[in-house]
Formats: structure tokens, C-alpha cells, sequence
């Protein structure tokens, strides 16, 4: 197999020490042709990445069910998903997908916990993956038997808490007549980040701060302003000082995530777009920085998950799915995705490279 650069700025490639695996230096980063909060603004930087070289796995996809299909060919996966004491998780979702990202059978589990997926699949390794809102697990597993029994924990909801009240005060005029001075002020710097003048943003963004200097909201656009100027650290103590005056800001989670991927720090990034998404599920773009995390901790299958579920035609989730799909060994999808982002983004100064990794992969494809 031809050794391939991927990623929109691909360096040169590194060895792995492990045979049978291709390892490639790895960097990309996004462009947004409808920027608003929490769009356009993504960038990673260096990620190491490796192409998984796989056998087509021939598998039959099987409707979910909890009963026990008896057949010479069948395999059942079964077992329970509880939290970290060990207490049953009911109505947790779990999908049993292969190492290419497809998904094989699924249920979910009844008040005991328990779950069972037959299935009829080829043996080898699998990833099974359990998910309750926005908490999930994913464990590796070898179906080498007719009979699969696997125990899975999800993790601790996180330690924030939100304010279930608030107590009722009195708001003068002068302070109404603030607030409102505030809102249009913050409603012009949306105005002049929608059209990518970073500056005139910045500078509404600072007089709104000067009326109110607790004004939460302020804070978080402040945040994607530091994103866009690539001072990350600063974007991340802004988002920080947004959740702590209003832990219900969803933005100020989505710009940490931002910056925590940016600065390859997936773990943190996936926990930030976790609270994002516990407060707004809808947050498209806090789900596509879910996924650049599990990418960014090599979670290739959890992150095809995130992005199968998200359906958003938008230049930087076609990005991003390509270079997932890229990981999964499904080249030709990944090309398609490509091809994707550069209709949507003709103007983009990374396509000429681009088409030189879809060429690679066309290559690649054709040595098979």
C-alpha cells in the first residue's frame, strides 16, 4: 500500500513502531463559508494519525433484539451496562459496530441493564459502544465464540452544577437601560463576526464589557474573537470566566472545546462538548467538536458515530468526515467527502492540496 500524506497541511511522514501500520504527520484546519459563533473558527494542529490497514470485513446486518436467535452461524453479544458503582443503566443505547465504522446490530438495555445483540458477522474485533444522552463508553472486543459476554461502565456525569434559581432583585432603570445598550452592542459585534471583521467585533465587544463587566454573553464572544486570533489560551480563560457567571452559557463550553482541540488537548475538548450538548443538544457544532476530539484520541469508530448522526451540510463537517473516513480505511467515502468540501469551499487556499490527497487515495484504492 502506497504510504499517503493526509490532512490539509500533511508534513512528512513518521514511523510507527508498530508493523503492519502507516503513520503519517497530520494537520488540518477549517474553513466556513457562513461563519456565526462557533463556526469557521476550528483549527487543529498537529495530530498524529494512523492508517489502519484492514481485511473487508463481509458482514449481515441484523435488526436489534433482546431474545436469543439460535442458529449454527450466529454469535450473541450480550451483558450489562451499569454507571461507575455498578448500578444498571436502562435504556442505554448499544451498538456493536465493525473497525471500519459500520454498524452491525444494536438494542438497548431493559431496567436490569442488560442487553443482547445476535448477530451473524465474520470472528475478529469489534467495538461495542454504549451511550446514555451525552455520556458513552466504547471497549474493543474479539468475537471469537458463539457466546460474547461483555460488562460495560459509563462514565460519571460531570461535576458542574447550574444554579437551579436565581433570586429575584430589583432592576432599576439605569441598569435596563444598560442591559438593553449592552444586547445591541454584542448583537453589532455578531454583525461584524458574520462578516469576519475580527476587529470591529472586538472593539463592540469591549465597550459592552465596559458597561457591564459580568455580562457572561460578552465574555464568550470574546472568546471565539481570541480563537480567531489564535490566542487560545486567552480564549479559554474568557469561556472559563463565561461559565462561572453563567454556567447555562452553552457558547462559552462550544469556545473551550474549540480551543482545546486547537491546542491538542482532546480530553479536555470532549468533556467541554459534552456540556455543551447536555445544555443545547441541537448544537450542531458542539457534536463536530466532539468528534474532532475522539479523532484526536484516535476513537476513530466513536467519532464515525458522532458524525453519522449529524447531518449538517456544511464545509467543515465534510472536512472532517474525510479525514475520519480516511482512519476507517474507507477511501473511496473519504474522497467523496472531500470532494464535498471543495464545492463548497472553491475558494479555499487548501485545495490544490486536497486534490493531491484525493489522489493519493485514488492510488491507493487502485493497489488494492
Amino acid at each position: 500500500m502506497a504510504k499517503i500524506q493526509s490532512g490539509c497541511e500533511a508534513g512528512t511522514n513518521a514511523r510507527s513502531n508498530d508493523p503492519g501500520f502507516v503513520a503519517a504527520d497530520f494537520r488540518f484546519t477549517f474553513y466556513s463559508k457562513k461563519v456565526d459563533q462557533g463556526s469557521g473558527l476550528y483549527r487543529t494542529q498537529r495530530t498524529p494519525v494512523l492508517f489502519w490497514v484492514l481485511p473487508v470485513l463481509l458482514l449481515a446486518s441484523v435488526s436489534a433484539t433482546a431474545q436469543l436467535v439460535h442458529g449454527d452461524d450466529r454469535t450473541l453479544v450480550h451483558g450489562y451496562v451499569t454507571n461507575l458503582n455498578g448500578d444498571p443503566v436502562a435504556l442505554a443505547t448499544v451498538e456493536l459496530r465493525d473497525l471500519r465504522g459500520g454498524k452491525v446490530g444494536a438494542c438497548l438495555t431493559d431496567r436490569a441493564g442488560s442487553f443482547a445483540i445476535p448477530i451473524q458477522a465474520e470472528p475478529g474485533e469489534y467495538v461495542l459502544l454504549a451511550a446514555k444522552q451525552t455520556q458513552f463508553s466504547d471497549e474493543r472486543i474479539t468475537l471469537d465464540q458463539p457466546y460474547v459476554e461483555v460488562k460495560i461502565a459509563l462514565p460519571a456525569d460531570s461535576t458542574w452544577v447550574a444554579a437551579e434559581g436565581r433570586e429575584d432583585y430589583a432592576v432599576s432603570v439605569q441598569q435596563l437601560r444598560a442591559l438593553e445598550k449592552v444586547r445591541m452592542l454584542l448583537k453589532l459585534a455578531s454583525q461584524q463576526f458574520a462578516k469576519l471583521n475580527f476587529a470591529g467585533a472586538e472593539k463592540d465587544v469591549e465597550r459592552a464589557l465596559q458597561i457591564d463587566g459580568s455580562c457572561a454573553a460578552a465574555f464568550s464572544m470574546r472568546a471565539f474573537l481570541r480563537i480567531a486570533a489564535r490566542n487560545l489560551h486567552g480564549a479559554i480563560e474568557d469561556a472559563k470566566r463565561a461559565t462561572l457567571l453563567d454556567p447555562y452559557d452553552a457558547n462559552a463550553y462550544l469556545a473551550q472545546a474549540t480551543a482545546y482541540n486547537s491546542l491538542t488537548q482532546f480530553q479536555d475538548a470532549e468533556e467541554a462538548s459534552r456540556q455543551a450538548l447536555r445544555l443545547r443538544p441541537d448544537l450542531w457544532q458542539g457534536q463536530l467538536e466532539l468528534a474532532k476530539a475522539l479523532l484526536g484520541q484516535r476513537r476513530f469508530v466513536m467519532a464515525w458515530r458522532e458524525l453519522d448522526e449529524l447531518s449538517k451540510d456544511f464545509p467543515d463537517v465534510h472536512l472532517v468526515r474525510a479525514n475520519v473516513l480516511v482512519h476507517l480505511d474507507r477511501s473511496s467515502e473519504a474522497t467523496e467527502e472531500f470532494g464535498r468540501f471543495l464545492r463548497e469551499a472553491p475558494d479555499d487556499p487548501r485545495n490544490q492540496q486536497i486534490r493531491r490527497i484525493m489522489s493519493q487515495l485514488s492510488h491507493a484504492s487502485q493497489m488494492h
